[in-house]
């Protein structure tokens, strides 16, 4: 009798296991497809935060002059060299080519595969302290946008590229736009207008981003905190690089997406950008 009543309880167990799973696997889809849709940018919510782009140029250990790029906790560091012709950079398959047009004024041009896909022109102010950057993107599977951002110097100077700027500006023509389609039942395809996309499910396994201009190594994890809000863990070669939390609004038209770097001497504030439901 005992061993026909534990019997009975594992199988209840097992069913009730099984039970939750699909439970599971449902509230994932039904979030997924929730956050499904165009969204639109609107800039005039936007926070800039610690956790917006800052721009980092260094002297090399040659004594030359080199950008770090991407996530600071991980980053891709980029030589530049002046007047030569378009050259590779380690970890990457693109060609980057900079022009120096005098101190204050520079250009660089990003090649995927032989093809254009973003012109970026630098203007520092005559007093040394404002780096304005414009950036015309013209990316492979994206859609053209121009991107202008203004910087404030934080150290480094008083003149030329050498130091770090803080975004204290952004501005995007026309608006970006972030898409999100539902991919299987528990997962999504993110994608935007740099031609960045990933397709990942809410199970908190890192996957690789895509896209002609994104740096080498990168990933993003998600998990579903409850039916409106995701949370998506980004990392660089094993390491992590910030999380980002997309909150969706009761009535399901705005979407508030709060991301926070991690930086090498602790995590920034958070930086975020709200859109609307197209």
């Amino acid at each position: 009798m005992q061993s026909m009543r534990s019997h009975n309880l594992s199988v209840r167990v097992v069913m009730l296991m099984l039970v939750w799973g699909l439970a599971a696997v449902a509230q994932s889809g039904f979030t997924a497809k929730r956050f499904a849709g165009v969204w639109v940018e609107d800039e005039s919510r936007m926070k800039l935060g610690d956790s917006a782009a800052r721009l980092l140029f260094r002297e090399s250990a040659g004594g030359g002059l080199e950008e770090v790029r991407g996530a600071e906790a991980a980053p891709l560091v980029q030589p530049i060299k002046f007047g030569t012709p378009a050259y590779t950079i380690d970890g990457s398959v693109n060609t980057i080519e900079w022009k120096k047009i005098d101190d204050s004024h520079f250009q660089r041009k990003i090649y995927h595969a032989g093809k254009l896909q973003a012109l970026r022109t630098i203007e520092i102010s005559a007093d040394g302290k404002t780096l304005t950057e414009v950036t015309k993107r013209t990316p492979t599977g994206g859609r053209n946008a121009t991107l202008t951002a203004v910087f404030e110097r934080t150290s480094g100077g008083p003149r030329g590229l050498l130091g770090v700027w803080a975004m204290r500006s952004a501005k995007t023509l026309p608006a970006a736009t972030l898409r999100i389609e539902v991919a299987g039942v528990d997962g999504y395809r993110e994608s935007d207008d740099a031609g960045r996309s990933y397709v990942v499910k809410l199970d908190g396994k890192p996957v690789a981003v895509q896209g002609p201009t994104v740096i080498a190594g990168r990933m993003v994890a998600a998990r579903a905190v409850n039916d409106h809000t995701i949370e998506e863990s980004g990392s660089r070669n094993g390491k992590p690089t910030g999380q980002t939390t997309m909150a969706l609004s009761d009535d399901g038209k705005t979407l508030t997406v709060t991301s926070v770097a991690i930086r090498p001497d602790g995590k920034a504030d958070p930086a975020i950008a709200v859109y609307r439901k197209r």
